[in-house]
């Protein structure tokens, strides 16, 4: 079999197929993604690049509009509870996939906190694409190879399996030995140049440009946060789980968000899977000794045992 991909503009059509003959999904791919911002569709078609696409670290960016609505109301009437509307709101969301779910939270304290100053990042959120001729390679920052465009065929960071799609699997190993390696070195060593793709929303980035308060940027959460101390609020939604991380990174992430947090500040943190579907999190608050739970959601954050008996170090 052979499973062929959509690499142009003119294959985003209404009524376009996404799926193969056996209804398998053909990958969107990542050089569209700032072309189909401007189209009536355009949520719908970042979702299935991203669902589809993967970081430098192999973890795919799966986003939903509305993904948090019922817990994120619930969280944000509890902060207007807790700090009166003039406060200057410190909020630092953290590994926010395209800043869909940032963009959501950052309307609902908004207008109750005039002084709000909101930061969101996520993991690499750009990428570069580099072509020669038919072939377009798509590179994170550290140059390794995210997705590979060679007409008609679109491959990203998983590979096809060489028994259902034979084919797929030779042009693949073929075009990458052939033509990819070399490209990416050229680019490596300075004589290609790339196009950047931000791979955030177009609801955020058009935030980012009409509100001051609303500020997009790059974070890895294993490094300490960036901006501002005393943050009233750090937010990290789908991301503390121990499917991804260690329990040594896990504590090296609660150690960034306690010093990152004033006294007082509020972790909040929760995972689910579909958009509507229950958030397991909660709200944990900074002590001197380290965090106590404040609310919680279903059955309470993925890590909550973690974050409870977690310590700062003593010097």
């Amino acid at each position: 079999m052979i499973k062929t991909g959509i690499h142009d503009i003119r294959q985003v059509t209404p009524g376009a197929r996404f799926k193969t003959l056996f209804g398998k999904d053909k990958v969107l791919s990542i050089t569209l993604y700032d072309r189909i911002l401007s189209l009536p569709d355009a949520e719908s078609l970042a979702e299935r690049i991203l669902l589809l696409s993967a970081d430098e670290r192999g973890a795919r960016k799966r986003t939903y509009a509305a993904r948090f609505d019922a817990f994120d109301e619930a969280v944000a009437t509890r902060i207007r509870e807790r700090w009166d509307a003039d406060t200057p709101l410190r909020v630092e969301d953290v590994a926010v996939s395209d800043g869909r779910t940032a963009h959501d939270f950052f309307q609902r304290l908004a207008s109750g906190f005039p002084r709000l100053s909101y930061g969101a990042s996520d993991f690499n959120p750009r990428v570069f694409v580099v072509d020669d001729g038919r072939l377009k390679v798509t590179l994170s920052r550290s140059h390794r190879i995210l997705e590979i465009t060679f007409p008609p065929f679109v491959f990203n960071a998983r590979p096809e399996s060489p028994l259902f799609y034979p084919v797929n699997h030779a042009v693949r190993a073929l075009i990458t030995r052939l033509r990819v390696r070399p490209l990416v070195d050229r680019y490596v060593s300075g004589q290609v140049q790339a196009r950047t793709i931000l791979m955030f929303s177009a609801q955020a980035m058009n935030l980012a440009k009409g509100d001051h308060r609303f500020q997009l940027s790059e974070h890895d959460v294993l490094t300490p946060l960036p901006r501002w101390t005393g943050r009233h609020v750090v937010r990290a939604m789908n991301i503390l789980n121990r499917s991804y991380f260690g329990a040594e990174q896990i504590g090296l992430i609660l150690s960034h968000v306690h010093d990152g947090l004033g006294e007082g500040g509020w972790l909040i943190t929760g995972s689910n899977q579909d958009a509507g579907s229950q958030v397991h999190g909660g709200v944990y608050e900074r002590t001197e000794s380290g965090f106590r739970k404040v609310w919680g959601s279903g059955e309470g954050s993925p890590v909550e045992p973690e974050i409870l008996r977690w310590q700062p170090t003593r010097v």
